[in-house]
């Protein structure tokens, strides 16, 4: 066997072992994110340099219902799985870190993002659906231009929340109960509005 092929077995061999296989983050944050509030653990992820899976399920909880009511990973990943928005089938740890194709896959699903040809033929029937799913969040400009076992950073995952969040709101896609801007209880019986006495 000569030196060449031999060289390309090693690259095959090590390639093949490392292929979407993330392990823990290997700094430690500043701050607990199990002790921050929804808003300051979304300020949390600007800061960390690489997102745990743990997280990004606290993130799109609190991208798809405005906040995150979970005991714990546990809850988060039966959660999201009970509702289609993340697979069981990936067996992603807690505390390892998450890829930018689960995470694309998890805000098309929230989103309601259709997707193009392939993202249904493959993606429906779970081959190929991170990727195609981050292929789509590339093409609508909401994350740059990766590949999707790339590792998710905490800014990467803030800016594609805003997006997510400012695309559900023009797509109407959050609950609202509607706000009443009329000045009804401003007004006395004869219907005039009131006034407070200058003091």
């Amino acid at each position: 066997m000569s030196g060449s092929v031999r060289i390309m077995i090693l690259f095959a061999a090590i390639a093949g072992t490392s292929a979407g296989c993330a392990g823990p983050r290997m700094s430690t944050p500043s701050a607990d994110p199990n002790e921050l509030s929804d808003a300051a653990f979304q300020g949390y992820l600007a800061e960390i340099d690489l997102v745990t899976t743990d997280e990004a399920y606290r993130a799109m909880l609190i991208l798809a219902d405005g906040e995150d009511p979970s005991d714990g990973f546990e809850q988060r990943r039966q959660t999201l799985e009970s509702r289609g928005i993340a697979r069981a089938a990936w067996d992603l740890q807690p505390d390892h870190v998450i890829d930018a194709g689960s995470v694309a896959h998890m805000v098309c699903q929230i989103c309601r993002i259709p997707g193009g040809v392939n993202m249904h033929l493959f993606g429906s029937v779970g081959l190929g659906e991170r990727r195609y799913a981050l292929r789509e969040l590339i093409y609508r400009e909401m994350v740059s231009d990766t590949v999707d076992y790339q590792y998710m950073t905490g800014a990467a995952l803030f800016a594609l929340m805003r997006k997510a969040d400012a695309l559900m709101e023009k797509k109407g896609l959050y609950e609202s109960g509607g706000v009443d801007l009329s000045d009804e209880t401003d007004r006395d019986e004869q219907g005039y509005l009131i006034v407070p006495s200058p003091s």
